[in-house]
């Protein structure tokens, strides 16, 4: 059975408030939480995964911390777990403006830029009616399920299926300002499953996928930078055990023009069950 691959490259904001008033509650959340107010705050929803971007976030000793590796290390785990311990109320104000229940959430912070990235897996996807007006900022509208969108998320495919032996029922490919986040739903093996249906084992497989992904995701960050021409700062994984949906989040050194995502970048190469590269026959979807 062939695998169903979607993928767009950015978010139209239509107009509603909802998203317009999650960016608010998330800079609102930031500045009491850390004191200092993010220069801008973008609020997407891509299918059940929301994405909130908060740019310029890290204080002066934070920057200085993370220009080496192992700082850098240091200031993304304590940031996540502050998130971990404070983020309540933020998702209580999620769920209320969405209509869904927050299954995971998590944090992430692209240390080179100061950016970090707040995703949270919703138990469902929230129709267009009830979510629009994609941030409080301007997202520039570009064209959706084009050539190399489609490329990125066959690769993500080929990558899991490769790095887990399992493939994903479906993958999508978003690309919101300098944040890409691509989402692979039915990743979970029936074990992991099983596993995560306590607290303590749920915690073991998000941290399992997450320490892999970071292991083994050298690969497909290079072709992503070969699609995109830009460098990869940052990437993460993160699963919703409750419904065995994964998303990476890959923050980008800049933003992506949609003029550059065209068949004139170099082909792809996909990725062989060894993890090294091999020049593809076919593009789009696989």
């Amino acid at each position: 059975m062939m695998v169903e691959t979607q993928a767009v490259t950015a978010v139209s904001p239509v107009k509603s408030g909802a998203a317009k008033q999650l960016a608010e509650v998330a800079r609102q959340f930031e500045t009491q939480r850390t004191g200092r107010t993010p220069e801008s705050v973008t609020a997407v929803l891509v299918d059940d995964s929301l994405v909130i971007t908060l740019r310029g976030m890290l204080s002066p000793a934070e920057k200085l911390l993370a220009k080496s590796p192992v700082g850098a290390a240091q200031i993304r785990e304590l940031h996540r777990q502050l998130f971990q311990t404070s983020c309540g109320s933020l998702l209580q104000e999620i769920e209320v403006l969405t209509g869904a229940a927050v299954l995971e959430a998590t944090s992430e912070v692209a240390t080179d830029t100061g950016t970090v990235v707040l995703v949270c897996l919703l138990a469902a996807g929230v129709t267009d009616s009830s979510w629009s007006d994609a941030s409080n900022e301007d997202i520039a509208d570009a064209p959706s399920d084009i050539w190399a969108a489609k490329q990125l998320a066959d690769l993500a495919r080929q990558f899991e299926t490769h790095r887990t032996g399992r493939a994903p029922d479906s993958v999508t490919a978003v690309l919101i300002d300098n944040s890409l986040v691509i989402t692979l739903r039915g990743v979970l093996s029936s074990a992991e499953q099983e596993l995560a249906k306590t607290p303590v084992g749920a915690a073991h497989v998000r941290e399992n996928h997450r320490q892999l992904f970071i292991a083994s995701g050298g690969s497909l960050q290079h072709q992503i930078e070969v699609l995109t021409g830009v460098a990869v700062l940052e990437a993460t994984s993160e699963v919703a055990t409750h419904t065995g949906t994964v998303v990476y989040v890959v923050l980008l050194a800049s933003s992506v023009e949609a003029s550059t995502w065209t068949e004139a970048k170099s082909e792809p190469t996909s990725l062989d069950s060894s993890g090294s590269n091999e020049k593809s026959d076919t593009g789009g979807e696989g």
